[in-house]
């Protein structure tokens, strides 16, 4: 058991070991003599774009065909079978786990610019502000570890508070040991670890200083979540906006889960 840096492994190995991990994890299906490829072999060439920063799929795609793997079907094909494993793909991206911290924010998922909005017809999409300045569309809000691995996420319209979203969240808190919550001063309460404002008259005799360094991880997640693609490419469906995120949020997990070579 071990954890392999899959960007820097060949691509046929980190793609032959990619599948010995999702392989029982995928459902039980009858693999039709058009498909060519099962589902494993499927999300793991969809991890891989991720891994390697390919904005579009369909480039992704074509260079895969055209330098490894000519045997492959149709992109198309290849689009409508990961929709349809947009579940299974959530539930692989993250795993319950008993832990004693966690760390709660947001990070906007903008699906047009803030001017084209009243021309957009994206379904739930809705105004809100971010730490950027007003967004519209949605937010993905999670938990993660101290070691920087997202725990567990969800997607919600812009306008929701972020106060909001986390006492939505919190109905799995006893799942997860019921762990402290550490958050920004949006998410201040009886309930959350958040750092005093300038004009309270009382402190928070539980705020430590360290907190305010743990909060830094969630950024870093955030960032490295953006630097892999979480606003690159256009996005026309909820589902296609979950698939997108429940991807990128398996590919950054992967670092720190074993994996059997």
């Amino acid at each position: 058991m071990c954890r392999p840096d899959f960007s820097l492994q060949p691509l046929h190995v980190a793609f032959e070991t990619l599948i010995v991990w999702l392989e029982p994890q995928m459902p039980t299906k009858l693999l039709h003599d058009h498909e060519k490829i099962s589902n494993a072999q499927l999300v793991a060439v969809a991890l891989l774009q991720r891994i390697h920063k390919f904005v579009y799929f369909r480039k992704w795609w074509q260079f895969l065909k055209l330098n490894h793997f000519a045997w492959f079907p149709s992109e198309v094909q290849a689009r409508i079978r990961l929709a349809r494993l947009t579940p299974v793909i959530e539930r692989l991206s993250v795993e319950v786990q008993k832990l004693d911290f966690v760390i709660i924010d947001s990070e906007p998922l903008p699906v047009s610019t803030f001017k084209r909005a009243p021309r957009c017809r994206f379904p739930g999409a809705t105004h809100g502000f971010g730490t950027s300045g007003p967004v519209f569309g949605f937010k993905l809000h999670a938990w993660t570890t101290l070691s920087g691995k997202i725990a567990k996420y969800e997607i919600h319209p812009a306008n929701l508070h972020d106060f909001t979203v986390g006492c939505l969240m919190n109905r799995d808190w006893p799942a997860y040991g019921g762990p402290k919550q550490i958050g920004d001063k949006g998410y201040q309460s009886g309930t959350y670890l958040t750092p005093p404002k300038k004009n309270a008259q009382q402190f928070d005799p539980r705020w430590k200083e360290e907190y305010a360094a743990a909060r830094k991880i969630i950024e870093s997640t955030f960032s490295a979540l953006f630097g892999a693609g979480l606003r690159w490419g256009q996005v026309k469906t909820m589902r296609s906006l979950r698939l997108k995120v429940a991807l990128l949020v398996s590919a950054h997990n992967l670092k720190f889960r074993n994996i059997t070579l």
